[in-house]
């Protein structure tokens, strides 16, 4: 499978930073490669336009499919797309807490009829830049500035919800369907976080009602038995096609053996053997 982007270790993924949230800054140029990657995935299969709802799944729990799918959504939001994360994920949910919304109504409410959607979603609130206008029109040559907000995307979240007690069957309803399809006609992307396919089978019926799938790994955690398994089984289940793997948590050292370092423009001391005494 090919890699689509390789991301270092960090120790906190996406940090809030002067009030908005935001990946770690060793995440954000490998993130913005990978948005990059899945946008020409389009290009190359010969399809009309880039895959809108992409599945993210693991081998394993741990692997850091949630984290990767939030700060991805971050990184989109910034390249001023209109995002939404959902959260197929009831056994273990995280993006309340990575994104910091609620958690209390979600997914579950709105596939159970009991919430409406506009009801469920929640935004995930950014600092909007001010820019300056000046007004040529003022008499003797004074200046009034006006603020306006500068055109910016959007990232909207559908946290799992709580109490489910049978998510394969959640899943599987006609209205998840019908939810995937409105949601990829109103966003530019919509980035679908299920659990490790491996150990529970609610992901299943999700595997045909996305445009891909992209697998997460994690460098020193994932093991190859399991990487294999997911492999074989995604190639032998019908579903959309496996975009590529992405690398999480991969050290220094592998980063720069692999080509995949983001080192470029960062500033470093040549060896004075190339640039004279």
């Amino acid at each position: 499978m090919e890699i689509l982007a390789a991301l270092p270790s960090v120790r906190t993924p996406i940090v809030n930073r002067k009030g908005e949230l935001r990946p770690a800054r060793p995440l954000s140029e490998p993130l913005r490669r990978l948005h990059a990657s899945l946008q020409l995935e389009g290009t190359r299969n010969g399809q009309a336009r880039a895959p809108r709802s992409i599945l993210f799944v693991s081998a394993e729990a741990g692997d850091g499919k949630s984290t990767v799918a939030a700060g991805l959504a971050l990184v989109q939001r910034e390249a001023e797309r209109r995002v939404v994360v959902m959260e197929a994920d009831f056994r273990r949910p995280v993006m309340a807490k990575l994104l910091d919304v609620g958690h209390a109504h979600g997914l579950a409410d709105v596939l159970a009829g009991t919430l409406p959607l506009d009801a469920a979603m929640q935004q995930v609130e950014r600092v909007s830049p001010a820019v300056s206008i000046d007004d040529a029109g003022s008499p003797a040559g004074a200046t009034a500035t006006a603020v306006r907000t500068a055109e910016v995307g959007s990232l909207s979240v559908l946290v799992g919800g709580t109490n489910v007690a049978n998510p394969p069957a959640l899943l599987a309803r006609p209205a998840m369907a019908e939810l995937l399809g409105s949601l990829a006609d109103e966003y530019d992307h919509v980035l679908v976080d299920a659990p490790p396919p491996l150990q529970v089978s609610d992901v299943l019926p999700l595997l045909t009602l996305v445009d891909g799938i992209v697998v997460v790994a994690r460098a020193g955690h994932t093991r190859r038995a399991s990487a294999r398994r997911l492999t074989e089984m995604l190639a032998r289940t019908s579903s959309a096609p496996l975009l590529g793997v992405v690398a999480n948590a991969v050290s220094s050292k592998d980063m720069d053996r692999y080509g995949f370092s983001s080192g470029y423009g960062t500033q470093r001391r040549w060896p004075r053997s190339l640039i004279g005494r």
